[in-house]
């Protein structure tokens, strides 16, 4: 019965190939979209579960409160993780992880800045799965100087030299000696590193901070299998407490293994990562749905071709189970034809689909139980999705009236291939309207002014020791008329994460807290900027208190002060008394996706200057020359800081960068919304078709009777015209409800102007009318008498 069913199938595709093409060709690139973003989705869920330990690791994580108001802390001090081990039985391991980017490493005439750096304690390599290719990992960390390259790091610097026991020098200041090869980090580990060095090497040199005040590092813990974590939690909470006095901050316990999407920082709770896997599996649940759409319309408008075969099978015998048996039968080899026809689509594109996304997806994935499983289930879906209505609709034909031939061509299915085509519209419009939200967002932020001029402003990171030759280095860039200002900083001004509570004004409830961002300037920050005052001074040499007790705030500050003017006002903060001198206006210091907060700006005297705290320099170059002006700039740092390579960015690039995860979300949304509208109009082709082709006397005796070609096309174009309005119409309230509840995670963002949705509904007429129109003029211009002549 089966082998009957599959050779009837096979003759239906031959003998109505170009209706069976369609039909292959639109579930192919339907399941081929929902394939790829399976693969994506998976890559996103795999985070860190490769860890041996994985479902008992946690990274230590903050809650302070302010007025009211959490602010969620990713980093916590430094001596943390030794003393939460010590005193909290439930954990078995603990580590430090210290960022240490940015530094020169060299071995012979190769030198490199690396960004992949990290202190950690010698238990990291317990906890966390990156096994040594090369060395031992029990004692890999034990000594001060001896650091850990992974494969690739040490292919770079040592090429096929067996490094182990060999020397490199960092910041050319110490040598340390290589106790260990790693492996290369997975690529869906969110832990990534180059190089590991132990924490005691950045105390022994003093490049910790030993207070429990102080947020600065990461800090991972292993509990004890079966160790409960709310019973862990309770008893840290108050850790930082009990340590720091006047503490506002709370401790919890984050699941490793959720880090990747589920990770917040700062008042709003919100993570973009676990919100784009929902959005994009239901952007994959849309494109197979209207594939699926096709399939039904097309198979309920040929009813009429199928209903001998329904009639003539019942008169034999064939009860209903049966004929539902067959109708799924044939949708299921339709769904595993075009299986095939999607892999080969998949493969074809993985390249691309793995530039547009930044990953690296290969076809090692298609190995895993899971996402074969995944692969039959989507199949299996299809199939039944694709087939259940046909299936259901012919299978209910009565065999006399079809014999009798009282049942004509589509009957009792137009309303409901109506509704199909409105749905599949709908979907269609709500990824136009969703594609050209997201772009228009992605774009307002990528444009927006910023309060500061990011144009023609380059940066340099100060690494090393190469703070104490700052001063030297600005002398010699003033004396080219090309530089038009140099100034540095304690971070970007675009990314200005540290902040700090205890800020003191004349006045100040004593039960308000205040969270306010902080960075130490060097003179000319604000006129490099371009940062516009509101009130007062800038920073002024002729000032010599300006060095240890003057500020600039934002306007945020002044509102919390609650007063017009507070220029010349008593400020207590950073462990600095000192006064307001201005007031900025405010500025983005963050991505645009968050709130101006509170800002405070103050010089950072030579003494702190040489310490390392200024980390870049920015240069504003002029738009005449930027070439000469960056060519001047590298002369002058090879002259100072000999021996660090010259690196520089410039700011606008590195603003971009911010919003790299939005800009992927942005194409990959435009993607998939023209090949959602692709298969729509393969449907709409069809089946246009086949109207065209079943009206073809009506047709012949219109253009008898004087109709002209225009008044024939508009006729058979109407139908989907107005079917596509009402698609917009239907669609339009849900897919406002849905982008405003998206645009509300930005704190800054479009207005969800009525254009928006008129280009949704525009575009999609003329994508229809487009589509149906060929069908319908080439029908309009058939000579009649070939239609009538057997009449």
């Amino acid at each position: 019965m089966l082998r009957n069913y599959i050779k009837v199938v096979f003759r239906t595709i031959r003998r109505q190939a170009g209706y069976s093409l369609i039909n292959i060709a639109g579930l192919a690139i339907g399941m081929a979209c929902c394939l790829l973003i399976a693969a994506w989705v998976f890559d996103e869920l795999s985070y860190d579960r490769f860890h041996a330990n994985a479902e008992n690791l946690y990274r230590v994580e903050e809650n302070q409160f302010y007025s009211g108001r959490i602010y969620h802390v990713t980093v916590t001090p430094y001596p943390l993780a030794p003393a939460l081990k010590e005193e909290i039985p439930e954990i078995v391991e603990a580590t430090r992880f210290v960022y240490g980017g940015g530094q020169l490493f060299r071995h012979g005439d190769k030198s490199f800045y690396e960004e992949w750096v990290w202190a950690v304690d010698p238990s990291f390599l317990r906890m966390f799965s990156f096994p040594l290719l090369k060395g031992d990992a029990a004692t890999a960390l034990s000594d001060l100087s001896s650091v850990i390259l992974t494969e690739d790091a040490a292919r770079k610097y040592f090429g096929d030299e067996d490094p182990l026991g060999k020397v490199i020098s960092l910041n050319n200041a110490l040598e340390l000696k290589v106790t260990g090869i790693a492996r290369k980090a997975p690529l869906n580990s969110t832990i990534r590193f180059d190089f590991l060095f132990p924490y005691d090497l950045l105390k022994s040199r003093g490049r910790t901070n030993e207070e429990f005040g102080s947020n600065s590092i990461w800090t991972y813990v292993q509990l004890r299998p079966g160790a409960s974590v709310p019973a862990v939690n309770e008893k840290i909470r108050d850790f930082i407490k009990k340590r720091a006095q006047g503490s506002v901050t709370e401790l919890t316990l984050f699941p490793f293994t959720r880090v990747h999407l589920h990770q917040y920082f700062g008042y709003e709770k919100t993570s973009a990562g676990i919100r784009y896997v929902y959005i994009f599996s239901i952007i994959a649940a849309f494109v197979l749905l209207i594939a699926c759409i096709n399939f039904m319309n097309l198979a309920t408008a040929r009813s009429a071709g199928r209903a001998q075969e329904v009639g003539l099978r019942k008169v034999v015998g064939a009860s209903k189970k049966h004929l539902l048996v067959r109708f799924y039968s044939e949708s299921m080899i339709f769904a595993f034809l075009s299986l095939f026809l999607a892999l080969a689509l998949v493969s074809l594109f993985l390249p691309w689909f793995n530039t547009l996304t930044g990953k690296e997806i290969s076809f090692h994935l298609w190995g895993s139980q899971r996402f074969l499983l995944a692969i039959m289930g989507i199949t299996l879906l299809t199939g039944v999705l694709a087939g259940s209505y046909p299936a259901v609709f012919l299978s209910s034909f009565q065999p006399v009236r079809i014999l009798k031939g009282s049942l004509k061509a589509g009957a009792g299915s137009t309303l409901f291939r109506r509704v199909l085509v409105v749905v599949q519209f709908a979907l269609s419009v709500f990824l136009i309207i969703g594609t050209v939200v997201v772009f228009r967002q992605m774009r307002y932020m990528q444009t927006a002014s910023l309060g500061f001029d990011k144009e023609h402003l380059l940066t340099i990171r100060m690494r090393g020791n190469m703070a104490s030759s700052y001063e030297a280095f600005r002398n010699e860039l003033r004396k080219d008329s090309r530089i038009s200002g140099i100034t540095a900083a304690t971070d970007l001004p675009s990314a200005i994460g540290s902040n700090s509570a205890g800020v003191e004004w004349k006045g100040k409830d004593p039960q308000q807290e205040i969270l306010v961002g902080q960075c130490g300037v060097d003179y000319d920050y604000v006129d490099v900027l371009k940062i516009e005052l509101l009130e007062g001074r800038n920073f002024s040499r002729e000032f010599e208190s300006d060095k240890t007790q003057a500020f600039l705030i934002n306007e945020e500050v002044r509102k919390l002060m609650g007063r017009p003017a507070v220029a010349g006002e008593e400020f207590s903060f950073v462990g600095r008394t000192g006064r307001i001198i201005g007031v900025m206006k405010n500025y983005h210091f963050e991505s645009l996706q968050s709130k101006i907060e509170p800002l405070a700006i103050y010089l950072l005297g030579p003494d702190e200057q040489e310490s390392g705290g200024l980390h870049v320099a920015m240069v504003r170059v002029s738009p005449a020359d930027v070439p000469g002006a960056v060519n001047f700039i590298r002369d002058a740092w090879n002259q100072v800081f000999a021996g660090y390579p010259f690196e520089f960015r410039f700011l606008d690039e590195q603003i971009d960068e911010m919003y790299r995860t939005e800009e992927k979300a942005s194409r990959l949304l435009r993607t998939f919304a023209v090949l959602s509208i692709f298969i729509a109009c393969l449907g709409l082709f069809g089946l246009s078709s086949f109207m065209a082709e079943r009206r073809t006397r009506e047709i012949g005796i219109r253009k008898v009777l004087g109709a002209s070609v225009p008044q024939i096309a508009v006729l058979l174009c109407r139908e989907f015209f107005l079917l596509v309005v009402l698609a917009n119409v239907v669609v339009w309230p849900l897919a406002y409800w849905v982008l405003k509840s998206w645009l509300n995670n930005y704190a800054y963002r479009i207005h969800l102007s009525l254009m928006v949705f008129a280009l949704g509904l525009a575009t999609a007429l003329i994508i229809a009318i487009m589509t149906v129109s060929f069908q319908a003029v080439r029908a309009a211009v058939a000579n009649p008498a070939n239609s009538l002549k057997y009449e």
